[in-house]
C-alpha cells in the first residue's frame, strides 16, 4: 500500500472532494505519517509533514479520518485540500508562543499571531469535510492578557494615528497579547471553506484578508458567548460567497471591513463584490454588519439576501464612525426575517461618541443603500437610521417591511431617504419619527396599531417631504405631526386618512425627548421649531 494512501478512503474522498473544482491530485492520511485518531499525543508534526508530502507531488487532499487529534496551528500551501472528514474532531491548544506574521489586527496592520489553520499567499485551497475544529476561547484569553498589554497597544495604535515611526520591536511586543483567529487566509486567491463545524474560538473565527475568489458554503460556527468571536470578516478582500450557513457567535456574525482610520486609508484597498445568502443566525451582534472599519477605500457592491436571523442584538448592521472615513455604497438587503432582535436596521455614523468636525477624508459615507422584503417581529427599536449633521446617510431606500415592536422607526440627518410600503407597529411613540432629513419620501407607510395619544408620522425639519398614498386604519389619532410652521414643506399626496380623528397637526411637542437613544449614538436632537407667529 502506497505511503500516502488508504484505499478504503477513495470512495468517500470522491464523492466528497473529487467531483468538483476544489479536489486535487492524491491523498495523504495523517495516519500515515504517525498521528494518533485517540488524542493521546499530539498530531502537529504529522499534519505538517502531510501536508509537506502533497506539497512535493504538487498537490493533493490531506486527509484527517474520524477520531479525536490533539495539534497546534496547520500552515496550508497552495493546490492543497485539507479534508476533515465526518467523525473527526481536531482540538487546537492554547499555547503561550505563537508563530507570528505580517497581518491585520481590527483594522490595523501589524504583527499578529498566525490563524488556527490558514497561510498566506495561497492559491487553490480548500477546507473541506463534516468534522470539527475546537478550542477553548478562555485559555487563549489568559494567554494573551500581559498586564499593561491593551495601554501598550493603544499607545501604538495612537502614534500611527499621528504618522508617527514605530519600531518593528514595538510591534513584535504588542503581537504577544494578541490571540489569533481560527482560520485565516492572507494575499491568497481561489479558496473554498465548505461543510465544516468550528465550535470556539481565539477571537475571530474565519478572516479574510486581502483575498480574492472566496466561497464559504455549508459552514456551522458556533462560538458564543466568546468575546470578539465574530463568525467571519471578510476585510479588503473581493469576489466572495458566503451562502447556507448557520453561525451562532459572540460578536458579528457575517461582518465586512476594509481597515481602520489613518492606517486603512494608507492601504486603501475596498471590500468589494460580495454576495452573502441562505444564512441562519442565532445569538450575534450584528447578523450581517458592514464597518465600522470602513476606512481603507470603503465597501462596496454588497448583496445580503435570505436571512434568517433570531435574538441577536442588530440584524442588518452598517456601522462607522467620525475619523474612519471610507465610502459603503451599492448594497442591498433583501428577503430576510427578524425575531428577537435588538435592532432589526440599523445604520449609523455614531459607532464611536465623537466630537463633530468638518466633512473630509475622515468623514464616512453612506450611499445608494436598498433595503427590502424584511419582516421584523419583537424588536425593542424596529429601525434606527443615524446620519451625521456634516454628512446625511443618502439614498437609504426601505421597502416592503413590516415590523414590530415597543419603539418604531426613528431616523435622523438623512438626505432623499425612502419607505415604501412599511408598516410599523409600536408600542410607544410615534410609528415613524423622522428628523433633519431633506426630500424625504413616505410612499404606502401606516401602522395597523395606532396609539390614540402618539401620531403615525412625527417629522421635524424635513423640508420637501413628500407623504403619498398612507393610509390612517380606524382609532388613529393624528396621522401627521409636524413642528410648527412646518406643514407647509410637506406635500400629503393621495393619502387616505379618513380613519384619523386629524389628518395632521403642528405642536410643539418634543417627542425625541420621549424616545430612549443608545448613549453610544446621542448626538443632541435638534430644537423644535418655534411657534408660528399670529399674522
Amino acid at each position: 500500500m502506497c505511503r500516502y494512501f488508504r484505499s478504503r478512503f477513495l470512495p468517500t474522498l470522491l464523492l466528497l472532494t473529487g467531483a468538483n473544482a476544489w479536489g486535487a491530485g492524491p491523498v495523504f492520511n495523517i495516519l500515515d505519517y504517525g498521528a494518533r485518531n485517540d488524542g493521546s499525543a499530539s498530531a502537529t508534526a504529522a499534519i505538517r509533514s502531510a501536508i509537506q508530502a502533497a506539497k512535493a507531488a504538487g498537490g493533493g487532499t490531506v486527509f484527517v479520518p474520524a477520531g479525536k487529534y490533539v495539534t497546534g496551528p496547520i500552515e496550508l500551501v497552495s493546490n492543497l485540500v485539507l479534508h476533515i472528514d465526518a467523525g473527526a474532531t481536531l482540538w487546537f491548544q492554547a499555547v503561550s508562543e505563537m508563530p507570528l506574521m505580517k497581518g491585520r489586527l481590527l483594522g490595523t496592520e501589524c504583527i499578529t499571531p498566525v490563524p488556527l489553520i490558514g497561510g498566506a499567499n495561497l492559491e487553490n485551497v480548500a477546507i473541506t469535510g463534516r468534522g470539527t475544529v475546537t478550542t477553548a476561547q478562555e485559555d487563549w484569553r489568559k494567554r494573551a492578557s500581559p498586564p499593561g498589554a491593551t495601554a501598550f497597544w493603544t499607545s501604538v495604535l495612537q502614534r500611527l494615528e499621528l504618522k508617527q515611526p514605530v519600531p518593528a520591536e514595538d510591534f513584535q511586543k504588542a503581537a504577544r497579547s494578541f490571540r489569533p483567529v481560527f482560520i485565516g487566509t492572507t494575499e491568497s486567491k481561489n479558496i473554498l471553506i465548505e461543510g465544516i463545524h468550528i465550535v470556539g474560538s481565539p477571537m475571530w473565527t474565519i478572516h479574510i484578508l486581502y483575498s480574492e475568489r472566496v466561497v464559504i458554503r455549508d459552514v456551522i460556527i458556533e462560538t458564543f458567548p466568546g468575546s470578539q468571536t465574530d463568525g467571519m470578516d471578510i476585510d479588503s478582500s473581493r469576489d466572495v460567497l458566503i451562502s447556507n450557513c448557520y453561525l451562532d457567535t459572540g460578536d458579528d456574525a457575517i461582518c465586512l471591513k476594509s481597515g481602520r482610520d489613518t492606517d486603512g486609508r494608507r492601504v486603501n484597498r475596498p471590500t468589494e463584490n460580495v454576495t452573502i445568502t441562505n444564512c441562519t443566525v442565532h445569538r450575534a451582534h450584528g447578523a450581517v454588519a458592514l464597518g465600522s472599519e470602513t476606512s481603507g477605500g470603503g465597501i462596496r457592491n454588497v448583496v445580503a439576501s435570505n436571512i434568517v436571523c433570531k435574538g441577536t442584538e442588530k440584524g442588518v448592521r452598517i456601522k462607522s464612525t467620525r475619523g474612519r472615513g471610507g465610502v459603503v455604497e451599492n448594497i442591498r438587503f433583501q428577503n430576510w426575517t427578524m425575531e428577537d432582535v435588538g435592532e432589526g436596521i440599523h445604520v449609523t455614523g455614531y459607532y464611536r461618541t465623537t466630537p463633530q468636525e468638518p466633512a473630509s477624508e475622515r468623514t464616512p459615507v453612506f450611499r445608494n443603500i436598498a433595503i427590502s422584503n424584511m419582516t421584523i417581529k419583537d424588536s425593542p427599536i424596529v429601525i434606527n437610521i443615524e446620519g451625521l449633521p456634516e454628512m446625511p446617510i443618502s439614498g437609504l431606500r426601505i421597502s416592503d417591511v413590516i415590523a414590530s415592536g415597543k419603539n418604531g422607526m426613528r431616523a435622523y440627518n438623512t438626505l432623499a431617504l425612502e419607505l415604501h410600503n412599511v408598516q410599523v407597529n409600536a408600542e410607544r411613540g410615534p410609528a415613524f419619527l423622522i428628523r433633519d432629513s431633506k426630500d424625504l419620501e413616505l410612499d404606502g407607510v401606516s401602522t395597523r396599531k395606532p396609539l390614540a395619544d402618539m401620531p403615525v408620522i412625527r417629522l421635524d425639519h424635513c423640508p420637501g417631504a413628500i407623504v403619498r398614498g398612507s393610509r390612517a386604519f380606524a382609532d388613529t389619532g393624528t396621522f401627521l405631526s409636524v413642528a410648527p410652521g412646518e406643514l407647509k414643506s410637506v406635500a400629503l399626496v393621495g393619502d387616505t386618512l379618513g380613519g384619523a380623528r386629524r389628518a395632521t397637526e403642528e405642536t410643539p411637542t418634543d417627542f425625541w425627548g420621549m424616545m430612549p437613544v443608545p448613549a453610544a449614538t446621542a448626538p443632541a436632537r435638534a430644537p423644535a421649531a418655534p411657534p408660528a407667529k399670529k399674522k
